[in-house]
């Protein structure tokens, strides 16, 4: 049997304890972290809120040499508390738990017996030390019509910026929740795609491409000691979902872009171990006794939001080839009818879904741009179908794609479920990955729109934390050249794509969402300077969506 550790670890034996296995953290201020936190250096998160539950989490370090990822260190028992003050003065709930190397150390708590939307504190002990304090909510009741209003993430490159938004977003007190839609943390070695683009200000561990669950574990231990990100987590609770940086780059089904099978092995083993280290070091309900990797899940918050959280990697067939990381394709690549985003269940269990809720909001934790993004204007559909079905299919077919690693690549499907959003209103889509911002609509019949404007359901897209879009890469290879690229975009907007109400390609930043029985708004906050890490961030731009309206329009300030 495997002994309970008991003895505290002093300040002193964890600085001078490390050894081999701490090696891989040391450069991530490791010994700082030891000495300002042990046991609980990775700080405490929660997520996943229900009207009479939340997850709260930690990880625990049993021993000097317990670092993440190392497999060392014995079982570890954590107490925990959640109180209905901040000070603890009333503890509403409260128990034990063990971990151990199993789970990374890391705790999973789901706390049950709470009220609706309701704000708790919540802390955990473990060998003779206090965590910090996490503050969380529950979501409301079945009935309320109270506002609902998330903090909207995505894309954070340790290595590519710093984590402004996560401080930002880390002093409201207005959230009920914050949406992390996806690339919670990059695999890449140091270093950049393009060249030596993006600069990196700071490099996470390991100092090399993530690929085994050791590797991923390090990843996620080495995230977890950024300030911004603990006094984020502490802050709210998070609803997680992971896109493909997670594992790989442009990650699909049965492989990805950034796996070589002949030098970085079996790509089931791989994509595992960096689904696995997810789950282990976030705060996510498991929703499915048989299956453990389940990420797609749905959310209520009273009777104003129905969250759908979307998986759209583990399902997904491949990719149309692209010439550049997912951008450009001449002639039209996604004419497969076969080809899937989310897979056949996923898909139903989404549709079905959507047609039988009666939430006034119906929102998507969306990964990648949904709405289209076409390159060149084309012909009215109202037209062409005047030539007959196989011609005016033929010409609706684009000339050339602008991205095909996103919904734009697997255009059959996305008609399906656009399809299914026409016949209900109050349809939502929040995205992250392109790490730009956008407000748009999503027409009906893409071919259509010009002349009728007939829209399904709105997005909001919000930009990369720390994750540059390739005009701001462009400009740090060329300066300026990057907002040339980025003027001829949002030219290409106006003439091809007059659904895009609002887009904004140079800097990171975050969204803020509230939904209210009148309409949905989302304002966009963007940081004035991504080289700095104590850059202001400030509001941006704010759009609207007027319930029962299924369009886009200029919001006339901010929300308050």
């Amino acid at each position: 049997m495997t002994d309970v550790v008991q003895p505290s670890i002093s300040r002193r034996t964890l600085l001078t304890g490390l050894g081999a296995g701490a090696a891989a953290l040391s450069l991530a201020r490791w010994p700082q972290a030891y000495a300002a936190a042990a046991p609980f250096v990775h700080g405490v998160a929660s997520g996943d809120p229900l009207p009479n539950r939340v997850i709260i989490w930690t990880r625990v370090t049993p021993s000097a040499d317990a670092v993440p990822g190392s497999g060392v260190g014995g079982v570890a028992t954590v107490q925990w508390e959640v109180a209905s003050d901040a000070s603890f003065g009333t503890i509403v709930r409260s128990g034990t738990v063990s971990t151990s190397a199993a789970q990374d150390h890391t705790v999973h708590v789901d706390v049950d017996g709470l009220m609706p939307a309701t704000r708790y504190w919540y802390r955990f002990r473990a060998l003779g030390a206090t965590s910090r304090v996490g503050r969380t909510k529950t979501a409301a009741a079945a009935g309320s019509q109270a506002p609902v209003r998330f903090g909207v993430v995505s894309c954070a490159n340790y290595d590519w910026g710093w984590f402004v938004p996560y401080r930002f977003l880390a002093t409201r007190t207005d959230l009920d929740a914050v949406l992390h839609l996806g690339d919670y943390l990059y695999e890449y070695a140091p270093g950049g795609v393009l060249g030596d683009v993006p600069k990196n200000p700071r490099n996470a561990q390991p100092l090399h491409e993530c690929i085994t669950l050791s590797d991923y574990r390090v990843r996620h231990g080495c995230y977890k000691l950024e300030e911004n990100l603990q006094d984020l987590h502490a802050a709210h609770p998070m609803v997680a979902v992971w896109d493909d940086h997670e594992i790989a780059n442009d990650t699909w089904r049965d492989g990805a872009e950034n796996h070589d099978p002949a030098t970085e092995g079996d790509w089931t083993t791989r994509a595992n171990a960096g689904r696995r280290a997810f789950l282990d070091w976030l705060p996510i309900r498991h929703t499915d006794p048989n299956d453990w990797a389940r990420v797609n899940r749905r959310l209520k918050f009273g009777d104003q939001v129905d969250l759908w959280m979307l998986d759209e990697r583990r399902f997904r067939s491949q990719p149309p080839s692209s010439v550049l990381l997912g951008y450009g394709y001449l002639g039209n690549a996604s004419s497969d009818p076969n080809a899937t985003m989310l897979g056949d269940e996923q898909e139903h269990w989404l549709a079905s879904g959507l047609a039988a809720s009666t939430s006034k909001w119906k929102v998507l934790g969306n990964q990648v741009p949904f709405f289209p993004q076409v390159l060149l204007a084309s012909v009215p559909g109202q037209i062409t179908s005047l030539l007959g079905p196989e011609l005016s299919a033929k010409l609706e077919e684009p000339l050339a794609q602008l991205y095909v690693e996103d919904w734009n690549g697997f255009l059959a499907q996305r008609q399906r479920i656009v399809d299914a959003m026409a016949r209900i209103n109050g349809v939502v889509v929040l995205t992250g990955d392109v790490h730009q911002s956008f407000a748009s609509e999503i027409p009906k019949r893409t071919s259509s729109y010009l002349l009728d404007r007939v829209s399904a359901g709105v997005e909001f897209v919000t930009p990369g934390v720390a994750s540059p879009s390739v005009q701001t890469m462009i400009n740090q290879l060329a300066p300026g050249v990057g907002n040339l690229v980025d003027t001829v975009l949002n030219t290409n907007n106006l003439l091809a794509n007059p659904w895009v109400k609002y887009s904004e390609g140079i800097r990171t930043g975050c969204m803020i969402v509230d939904f209210a029985n009148s309409r949905v708004q989302a304002d966009w906050y963007l940081v004035a300077d991504g080289a700095n890490p104590n850059s202001s961030i400030s509001h941006a731009s704010s759009w609207q969506s007027v319930a029962g309206s299924k369009r886009v329009t200029k919001a006339t300030a901010a929300l308050q």
